[in-house]
């Protein structure tokens, strides 16, 4: 089980990264369209389409290693003063519903993304692309995010069981 951790968090950190780099892409774009209207009075039409989906493709890419990180906001106004078990057992919960909610996620937008696939929807703007080449990346992002939830929450669960 050791090793499916490592590589677990190897691709979390590799997904990371590949949201870095688009992130990258979208900032080199948008500066580059924005010379082009200012210079030449000229403008590249598929920039705003791709970007939209390029911020997709980022949460969807980053955000189970940012949860692995605890780096999400939260709201600890009641939490710091309830005792450590208690803490653990609302950690429990909350992980245990997370990882459902994304659950329901991945259950309905893969059930869209297949069907995209069978129906052959495409997204006509500037560039014409198929839906589920946009859309592919929630299913696969709610995968890791259930399993993280559901690690987080067995661990939590495992520190009260030994008492901690």
């Amino acid at each position: 089980m050791e090793v499916f951790w490592k590589v677990f968090d190897k691709l979390l950190d590799v997904m990371a990264a590949i949201a870095w780099i688009i992130l990258l892409f979208i900032c080199a774009a948008v500066c580059y369209t924005i010379g082009m209207r200012f210079l030449f009075t000229q403008t590249t039409i598929w920039i705003m389409q791709t970007t939209e989906y390029a911020l997709l493709w980022i949460v969807f890419l980053s955000t189970t290693w940012l949860l692995r990180e605890k780096g999400h906001i939260t709201t600890d106004l009641i939490y710091e003063h309830l005792g450590p078990k208690t803490q653990r057992v609302l950690d429990g919960i909350t992980f245990t519903l997370s990882g459902l909610a994304c659950a329901v996620l991945f259950y309905y937008s893969a059930a869209y993304t297949y069907d995209s696939i069978i129906a052959g929807v495409t997204d006509v703007r500037a560039v014409t692309v198929p839906k589920w080449t946009v859309y592919i990346i929630i299913p696969i992002g709610s995968i890791f995010l259930i399993i993280q939830f559901f690690r987080m929450a067995w661990n939590r669960f495992s520190e009260l069981k030994a008492g901690r």
